[in-house]
């Protein structure tokens, strides 16, 4: 992931100052009906799918213009709204670009963008792919399950755990040569911790469990995240062994632990988890639902990254991290019901506010959203990232209506993880099915490097 300015894709992340805006009317949201929410979602959807068909790079499939990632985290919150509502319109190709983007290696580290990519990047299309298996969304016939694919991403970041440098962590981005590659964020390992916690729950793989406690305790030792407070950091410096903080406030940084600790709360029971969850949830309402914002439900209601919507210095990036950030909260008031009083206001007054914001007509799209939910109506910015967000805030509230818990390997036995070589085949067209002794037993290759990395072997969880 790569910040900048308000990059225009297609107009997305554009404030039209000096343009005509058209103000329609709002999308009319009851946020205790499963339908009323279903056709908000779908009224969203429209404008998100145009800017993703118009905006694909030289029509390649799931490549958007000047970005990577933010496909792979639409195709995530697509896949979660068709779970929770069944609208399945665009499902053939999301599973399609979904695929296709996992390159010929089947592990989202294609050539052609491998030399720029950070680990954030990845680990998106991982987050994404894992939601596909704990969905049910179809498989793809002949190919990889999308636990593989999960799986694949998992075992590529564990493999880049660097002691080098702050007695663990994996760096932003990937390669020495690329600005930030000293960089250790919160992004990046607490999404490996997530994904390491949603395969350990989908699999029951002690290996993924093994690897969220590892990664919990690395950044509750490190400068990420104060315990005692529950402020998660933006990021750490290796080249000062990691001895402070970038201080900024992100909503996805504490979504990403929030829904981490909640799958490793639910797959343990482990009271501790619960207690983390419920301390960074916390932290998230004082800090991004500022009580001056209110709906319907109440005071401190609207949720909003506070560092950039102001100012409406938000980049493409930022626009969309209240989205996910929202269905992370929803999975946690799921995985911990002990959660779901104080979280289903938060979700449900944001709702209102999506609703009453995206009113906004331009290019002879209506519904646009913008990013301001606190605000009576559309602040004029357009574009696929904060339709997703407004999707994402959507198909929150529906996931708390549907109440799904999401599926594992014995609910859904066709998304087993299948072993990929991805040095030696490079189409699998048929894959051998994981043992029960690989899954339940399987074990770590450990390397340590001549320069000092200590690194999980290619493929942690190895067949045996």
């Amino acid at each position: 992931m790569r910040w900048g300015s308000l990059l225009s894709l297609g107009g997305a992340a554009l404030l039209l100052q000096g343009q005509l805006q058209h103000v329609l009317a709002d999308i009319p949201i009851e946020v205790t009906s499963k339908d009323s929410l279903k056709e908000a979602g779908k009224t969203i959807t429209g404008p998100m799918w145009e800017y993703y068909l118009a905006n694909q790079t030289e029509g390649i499939p799931g490549k958007l213009t000047d970005t990577w990632y933010v496909a792979g985290a639409m195709f995530m919150t697509m896949i979660q709204f068709w779970h929770v509502s069944g609208y399945n319109e665009h499902n053939s190709v999301v599973s399609h670009d979904l695929m296709f983007q996992a390159g010929r290696n089947y592990d989202y580290f294609d050539s052609n963008y491998s030399q720029w990519l950070g680990n954030d990047d990845q680990m998106f299309w991982g987050l994404a792919t894992i939601t596909a298996s704990e969905t049910g969304f179809p498989e793809v016939s002949n190919k990889p399950t999308w636990t593989s694919l999960a799986r694949a991403v998992f075992n590529m970041q564990a493999n880049r755990w660097d002691e080098r440098a702050c007695d663990g962590g994996i760096t932003w981005q990937i390669h020495p040569w690329q600005a930030g590659y000293t960089l250790r964020n919160s992004i990046s390992n607490g999404g490996l911790f997530q994904l390491a916690a949603r395969l350990g729950r989908f699999t029951n793989n002690q290996t993924y469990f093994d690897w969220a406690e590892k990664i919990w305790d690395w950044a509750a030792a490190s400068p990420l995240i104060d315990t005692n407070t529950w402020f998660v950091a933006d990021s750490t410096s290796g080249s000062n062994d990691c001895v402070d903080a970038d201080r900024m406030q992100w909503s996805y940084n504490y979504g990403t632990f929030i829904a981490g600790a909640a799958y490793m709360y639910n797959a343990t029971k482990d009271v501790k988890w619960r207690n983390r969850t419920e301390g960074l949830v916390d932290h998230v309402f004082k800090h991004f639902f500022p009580t001056k914002y209110t709906t319907a439900i109440g005071p401190g209601t609207i949720f909003s990254d506070v560092a950039c919507e102001p100012l409406q210095t938000c980049d493409r990036n930022m626009l969309n991290f209240k989205g996910w950030s929202s269905m992370w909260l929803a999975m946690a008031a799921i995985m911990v019901p002990e959660l779901r009083e104080k979280i289903t206001p938060k979700l449900q007054g944001s709702a209102l506010a999506i609703g009453r914001s995206c009113d906004g007509s331009s290019e002879g799209k209506s519904n646009l959203c913008g990013s301001r939910w606190y605000q009576e109506t559309w602040d004029g910015i357009q574009g696929l990232e904060v339709q997703q967000a407004a999707l994402g805030g959507i198909t929150a509230n529906l996931m708390l209506l549907t109440d799904v818990v999401a599926k594992t390997i014995d609910t859904n036995p066709g998304a087993k993880e299948q072993f990929l070589d991805t040095y030696n085949d490079d189409t699998p067209d048929a894959l051998p099915h994981i043992t029960t002794g690989d899954r339940v037993g399987s074990w770590i290759l450990t390397v340590l490097w001549g320069s000092g990395i200590v690194a999980a072997g290619w493929w942690l969880v190895k067949q045996q």
